[in-house]
């Protein structure tokens, strides 16, 4: 499998690692509790968007009813599903990694800098995958078996049945917890969305392996979110790279 197009897959194996978590029965509801805590403990957590506001107390209200029938993840799908460009930066252990997804008709692009290092995978729809390392230079084509892409698609791609929401007063943030597809992202778990209360746009997403805590969950911060960037998603020219 492609090393660099695994984004659901690599965040859950790193959380599991580090929780020591083999994968147990499905949620109770106590632990729909411990994960709501986790969330809104990350939530409190990222950084502060402005210095400025002079009531910070005043996050304003949501009419989001937990136990009606809209859920902010179907708006969002609606809208974005099959066609977006993303980009997140990683809170808490993986605080600072910035990642970019692009996702349109089956082809994907995703882009992950580290301390200032770019590497990213191409998946244009020609059945290759390119891996390339702008640091080092390199890159590397390999066989795709039409679902990569999927991998890639961290809002849609694993995101299976609601199980929950919550409203996290304190920040106005409506989380949504929904359940993994373990097919697509490697273990089971549950993938929570942060909204905006008032507006519903997107601000936070938190993937949570089975069996773990907020230490050891994987949080991005969504700085952006809109229609996908075509140029994004064709193989670059690669003559000034050296092949692998």
């Amino acid at each position: 499998m492609n090393k660099k197009m695994v984004t659901i897959i690599a965040a859950l194996a790193m959380c599991t690692a580090m929780a020591g978590c083999t994968g147990n029965d499905t949620a109770s509801s106590s632990k729909a509790e411990t994960t709501t805590t986790t969330t809104a403990a990350a939530e409190s957590a990222a950084p502060a968007e402005s210095t400025d506001d002079s009531t910070p107390a005043n996050v304003g209200t949501t009419d989001y009813d937990v136990d009606g029938d809209f859920r902010a993840f179907e708006q969002m799908k609606d809208k974005y599903e099959g066609n977006y460009l993303a980009n997140l930066t990683g809170q808490m252990s993986n605080n600072g990694t910035k990642y970019t997804i692009c996702i349109k008709d089956g082809k994907a692009y995703q882009a992950l800098t580290v301390q200032g290092m770019k590497s990213y995978t191409v998946c244009p729809g020609d059945g290759k995958l390119y891996n390339i390392s702008e640091g080092t230079t390199t890159y590397s084509i390999e066989d795709d078996d039409g679902n990569q892409w999927k991998s890639a698609d961290i809002l849609f791609g694993a995101t299976l049945d609601f199980d929950h929401a919550y409203i996290d007063t304190t920040t106005n943030v409506v989380q949504e917890y929904y359940k993994l597809d373990s097919s697509v992202s490697g273990g089971e778990g549950q993938i929570v969305y942060g909204f905006d209360g008032a507006t519903y746009d997107l601000k936070q997403v938190v993937l949570l392996p089975e069996g773990a805590d907020e230490s050891s969950a994987v949080y991005f911060a969504v700085d952006s979110i809109g229609e996908a960037d075509d140029s994004l998603l064709a193989v670059p020219d690669l003559s000034a790279y050296t092949k692998e």
